[in-house]
């Protein structure tokens, strides 16, 4: 008899074709939820500074490639992240059909890693026999995959971070528990892997630096490599355990710091009390956990309140909550282990971002959970398993119907989630909506309604940003552009004097405001604020070809040459310096012959 022939072989051949379906119907699955997103576009939220006026990323020159590597635009340290848009710009251009193609086929990858990661969970726990590991393992899949909370990681190009460092992290994850729960030869690759994919998914987004904390969680379960007792973990006997983490910490604090001075140079960082601290850190702990219950109006934007009140009640009742929930699982670590490991890791992956280090303008944000909360789906799916076991023929007929609505209703919300992020306009009304006292969306609508024309509705939007914080910066000088382009010069130039106050080196306000001189003829001011918006952001084509045209003006044609000359080199599919900088060669009659 062939080997291929022995029933263990067929049978083994039968688990791989059944595994092997899952993946792609779940990877269908996922592709068809998010499909929306590809009708969506770049917003003018991070997406214009990333991408729409970024010409850094578009190409893989050397030039392109160390900008990647040394960069920190918008604070975030991410060249595999560069990587992959430039390979999008390459391919697609400025279209952004092909940006959002690559972030939904990136979480369609990444589910089937979830499925693969839960499909070893459930074949080594203790799920009754009664029930597939492998449709348990699917429904944990499907749990993460389409859940509203991942629409912002998807549907968002600027979050290009979450997917890929997601994709990366989940093989670092899936090799760890291969290389210490498999025996076999096979084993020997799997910690070169692992180290890769950790140091791959760091160097697309920070926030995964604390896996290696994860990885000794898992050694305490399901690997069972270290005791119940914490207090033992430290013997001699388990020193190896905590040596062989050592190589995951070198490019962790590398990346850290990188990512720490990228964020401190934007003006980021924050320092609060330690009230302030662990209120932010107990309210981030209570609200994913409660938004992966009940995933219902959720926000682009959770803005942090000014000021910050440590003792207001959301915060007194949700750090009563985590207090209740930590003590009864200290409790009860020892019974039901995979609870208290699933919520440490979801607490482990979340820290980065609980407000002990402060970075941005918001309180919460749903891309937060994008790994954080995928504990929650393995845990509900072997809880769906447990409960199957103990159920009757109805039942199990009811837990089945349960698990499919619970699928379909999620699939549903994440589907209207991911058309808010259609354009700004619906993003920012939608945020306004749920959330009308959010400074940062009027704000936002205002510069997304002043791109259309609607000079008038821009400004009600910028005053009642203005309303809400009086020191928004971004507001005054927002409103100031708008008032300028009504030629209201004087009224412009009083807001752009107030964004200057508020923030001395803001380089828009300097470019706003000698767009206003230039329109009352004040050009030598004019180009000292040109200069000055240079002095702050020296890489600005606009500048560099606004700068030009007025020199030209002035009848300063070498140096306007060289400012037409530097915006090209910054951005060399600029036509308007292209053409200025022929005009002015021609006018100094320096234009090569044409043959």
């Amino acid at each position: 008899m062939k080997t291929s022939d022995c029933p263990e072989n067929r049978a083994h051949s039968a688990e791989r074709r059944a595994d092997i379906l899952a993946y792609i119907l779940i990877a269908l699955a996922t592709f068809l939820v998010f499909s929306g997103s590809l009708r969506n576009g770049f917003l003018t939220w991070d997406d214009d500074v990333n991408f729409l006026t970024n010409p850094h990323y578009r190409g893989l020159g050397w030039a392109n490639l160390r900008w990647m590597f040394t960069t920190s635009t918008v604070g975030h340290y991410q060249p595999l992240v560069w990587l992959t848009c430039a390979v999008d710009y390459l391919v697609w251009g400025m279209n952004p059909f092909g940006y959002h193609l690559t972030n939904v086929l990136l979480h369609a990858a990444n589910a089937t890693l979830v499925y693969a990661l839960a499909a070893w969970f459930m074949r080594r726990s203790a799920v009754p026999s009664s029930i597939s590991p492998r449709l348990l393992a699917g429904l944990a899949a499907l749990l993460f995959a389409v859940h509203p909370l991942r629409a912002e990681s998807v549907a968002w190009v600027t979050e290009r971070k979450d997917v890929l460092s997601g994709f990366f992290c989940l093989w670092a994850v899936y090799a760890y528990l291969r290389r210490h729960g498999d025996e076999g030869p096979s084993g020997k690759k799997w910690p070169v892997v692992c180290w890769s994919a950790f140091t791959m998914a760091l160097l697309s987004k920070s926030m995964v630096m604390t896996l290696p904390a994860v990885f000794i969680i898992l050694d305490f379960y399901p690997l069972r490599r270290l005791p119940a007792e914490a207090r033992h973990w430290f013997g001699v006997g388990y020193r190896r355990i905590w040596l062989e983490k050592l190589p995951f910490l070198i490019p962790a604090f590398l990346v850290a710091l990188a990512e720490y001075a990228g964020e401190q140079k934007q003006g980021a960082i924050f320092v609060e009390n330690i009230f302030a601290h662990c209120a932010r850190a107990s309210f981030g702990l209570a609200f994913y956990l409660w938004k992966t219950i009940w995933p219902v109006h959720l926000c682009p934007l959770y803005e942090l309140p000014v000021p910050f009140d440590a003792f207001a009640w959301p915060f007194l009742v949700s750090a009563a909550v985590v207090v209740c929930m930590i003590a009864g699982l200290l409790l009860t670590y020892r019974r039901w282990p995979a609870i208290a490991a699933a919520w440490a890791c979801y607490a482990v992956t979340l820290a980065p971002v609980l407000g002990f280090v402060s970075f941005g303008i918001q309180l919460v944000a749903d891309r937060y959970s994008y790994l954080s909360c995928l504990p929650w789906a393995l845990l509900a799916a072997s809880g769906f398993g447990w409960a199957w076991r103990s159920a009757n023929a109805w039942g199990r007929r009811l837990l089945s119907l349960g698990a499919i609505l619970v699928v379909v209703g999620l699939a549903g919300l994440t589907w209207q989630q991911v058309q808010v992020w259609r354009d700004s306009e619906s993003l920012w009304r939608y945020v306004i909506a749920l959330r009308p006292g959010t400074s940062v969306a009027h704000n936002n609508l205002g510069v997304a309604l002043a791109a259309e024309g609607k000079a008038e509705e821009a400004i009600a939007h910028y005053l009642e940003a203005l309303r809400i914080r009086p020191d928004y910066a971004d507001a005054h000088c927002n409103l100031g552009a708008v008032l300028a382009g009504q030629g209201k010069l004087d009224d412009a130039i009083a807001q752009l004097r107030e964004a200057l106050r508020l923030r001395p080196d803001y380089d828009y306000a300097h470019d706003c405001w000698a767009y206003a001189l230039l329109r009352s003829g004040r050009l030598e001011e004019a180009v000292w604020h040109y200069r000055e918006s240079l002095r702050i952001k020296p890489d600005s084509a606009e500048v560099h070809g606004n700068l030009g045209l007025v020199l030209a003006g002035q009848g300063k044609v070498e140096e306007a040459i060289a400012h037409y000359r530097e915006a090209l080199r910054i951005r060399p599919d600029y036509p308007e310096a292209r053409y200025n900088l022929a005009a002015a060669l021609a006018r100094q009659g320096s234009l090569p012959n044409s043959r």
